[in-house]
């Protein structure tokens, strides 16, 4: 038999390797962002308080090498041919047969792929590993237990007990199924039919009683109903239950298993045991044709494809979200144009960049503008994804502190919300607190640059007001507004209604009050922040969105007279074609209207103000 195939899963894995760093680059860069790995024993303990710990442990101290993407797909694929290596051994898969062997590796990919909003809500650490590390130990357990059965030692049925006793702290959930893979091998393997019956009753009262015995000694944190299914990640958000993602690792278990209720044993003459051998009488004992093969290879690409996750608003917020931890202001407006109908974070994001750039007045209404919900199965709210950072770039650092709390002990700590943390404490002068959270980034592998900066900038508090990042924190901030209070999780409507009456002499600030009051299409607001805006801007230019504004609440209002503002000329006249054209087509649809004029006035407030919500 052609040996070749062999290396078919290796290249399938390689190939996977390579549409990881073109595709998932940002959003890996967010997972390891979202996880929290630091270089301590308490940590450690922290990770054994629930069985499958290690799991833990060990899938956040690889996730963190994601703060280089490529590093950390390399990572993960070297896990996926690790295990593909290990399949085709203990499961001693026939050559034409390699590509079985990647069955369980896409059905990983799909696991990770296909998760999207969820990686700001799992509880699970590590997760983007532990399901790879757990069944490779699953695997490696089953080779050694089929090893030790294979040559007739009676430590076999030891092993299995001592794989369930201490490896289900240690693994979980994978401990238990590696116990019900040794069982469905030693079927296969004994010769006596009563020694195979007593290997499965074994396996099967220590899977149903080990979980319980620990959970009632150990630990008592996990709940008990889970206590088969630790190291899994739960699909559950407040009330929302969504079964449909334990898909893959349902087929991951069912493929393990068939793999091995499929092993047959080899036996060479004067040989106790079996070995991995590839001969022309595994073929004819296996007959394969190669249109099979072929088709289960389309079939796993096929499945890669269909499943992986293309929710383009979902990765361009996580592309938009790194450009801006890295101040790459312009690149933020530039992913924005590749929205379609972007969702309201995205518009957020943008807006932000465009204010920090000074053409938010100007540009607001150039790019697409939408309401596009998050394509998720539960209400996905901004303020767990990008709300802390939209908080503390707008100056409400106590919000922005609030939120880091919250969620840091709902769904666990991670290095952004560390970073947060050190910046909330910096800005509002909070010695002790911000040592105590640098001291914890301290810790992680890949901090050690930002910690300095933090250190220098706690030594030296003048020197914030020259920091890129926290200068124009600190023009936003008003000691007299950022005082805690309910923003029912909406931060959008949160910060409108919180700029849009105040009154500040701060130009930078002002701005945003004038912005909010146009946003809320309110007009009364609006002519007293308009005049306080040009108080505060004597003699410059006002941007267009503020004259569009103030030239259509002029037309639909006689209480301010606007002819005589000095208005540029291609304003005035945009307007009244605008208003010559929605008296023209009066009796129609708003979406007749709302296509009839988009071509000619999308980019303008007037259209904004009628046809977007």
């Amino acid at each position: 038999m052609n040996k070749s195939w062999l290396a078919v899963p290796f290249i399938g894995v390689a190939l996977i390797a390579v549409a990881l760093s073109v595709f998932e680059t940002d959003v890996l860069y967010r997972v390891q962002e979202q996880s929290l790995f630091l270089h301590t024993p308490l940590y450690f303990r922290q990770c054994m308080v629930t069985s499958g710990g290690l799991l833990s442990w060990m899938g956040t101290f690889l996730t963190q090498f994601f703060y280089y993407p490529v590093w950390g797909v390399m990572l993960l694929c070297l896990c996926w041919a690790a295990l593909v290596a290990l399949l085709l051994v203990v499961f001693r898969i026939p050559a034409r047969w390699a590509v079985v062997a990647l069955i369980p590796v896409v059905l990983l990919l799909i696991a990770n792929v296909d998760l999207g909003y969820w990686i700001f809500y799992l509880k699970l650490r590590g997760y983007y590993f532990v399901a790879t590390l757990g069944t490779l130990v699953a695997v490696a357990l089953t080779g050694c237990y089929r090893w030790l059965a294979a040559h007739g030692s009676s430590l076999s049925i030891a092993f299995l007990i001592v794989s369930v006793a201490v490896g289900y702290p240690l693994f979980g959930f994978y401990a238990l199924l590696a116990a019900v893979m040794m069982a469905v091998v030693s079927w296969r393997i004994m010769q006596k039919r009563s020694m195979a019956l007593a290997t499965s009753s074994i396996a099967g009262v220590f899977v149903i009683d080990v979980p319980i015995v620990y959970y009632h000694t150990f630990f008592h944190e996990t709940n008990i109903v889970n206590i088969w299914w630790t190291a899994l990640p739960v699909f559950r958000y407040n009330e929302v239950n969504c079964p449909a993602y334990n898909i893959p690792y349902v087929l991951l278990v069912v493929s393990l298993l068939l793999m091995s209720a499929f092993y047959r044993p080899t036996r060479d003459p004067g040989s106790q045991g079996d070995r991995y051998v590839t001969t022309s009488e595994d073929a004819v004992r296996i007959p394969v044709p190669l249109t099979a093969t072929v088709l289960l290879m389309v079939a796993l690409v096929a499945a890669t494809i269909v499943f992986w996750n293309k929710d383009s608003n979902f990765r361009l917020e996580q592309s938009m979200s790194r450009a801006i931890s890295q101040l790459q202001w312009e690149r933020v407006v530039t992913l924005s144009a590749d929205a379609d109908n972007p969702t309201r974070d995205i518009c957020m994001m943008r807006n932000l960049a465009l204010f920090r750039l000074g053409r938010q007045g100007d540009e607001m209404y150039h790019y697409p503008d939408g309401n596009c919900e998050p394509r998720a199965p539960f209400p996905v709210r901004i303020v767990h994804t990008d709300g802390k950072m939209l908080y503390m770039n707008y100056g409400l650092v106590n919000f922005c502190y609030r939120w880091c709390i919250e969620d840091g002990v709902k769904y666990g700590w991670d290095v952004a919300t560390l970073h947060s943390l050190v910046k909330c404490s910096l800005l509002t002068g909070e010695k002790a607190a911000a040592r105590k959270f640098i001291s914890l980034l301290r810790k992680t592998m890949f901090c050690q640059d930002a910690c300095a900066r933090y250190e220098n900038l706690l030594r030296n508090p003048r020197q914030m007001l020259n920091d890129p990042e926290l200068a124009p924190i600190l023009m936003m901030q008003k000691n007299d507004d950022d005082y805690l209070s309910s923003d029912n999780a909406d931060i959008e409507q949160f910060l409108l209604n919180h700029f849009v009456s105040a009154r500040s002499s701060n130009p930078v600030y002002q701005e945003q009050s004038l912005l909010a009051a146009l946003q809320m299409r309110n007009p009364q607001l609006f002519w007293m922040q308009f005049y306080q805006y040009t108080e505060l801007h004597p003699g410059e230019q006002v941007p267009v969105h503020y004259q569009e504004a103030a030239c259509l609440f002029g037309r639909l209002s006689d209480q301010v007279d606007t002819s005589h503002m000095p208005f540029d000329k291609e304003v005035v006249r945009r307007c009244d074609e605008f208003m010559a054209v929605m008296d023209k087509r009066q009796g129609q649809s708003d979406d007749a209207m709302a296509a009839a004029l988009y071509d000619r006035f999308h980019d303008t407030y007037f259209y904004h103000y009628f046809f977007k919500e």
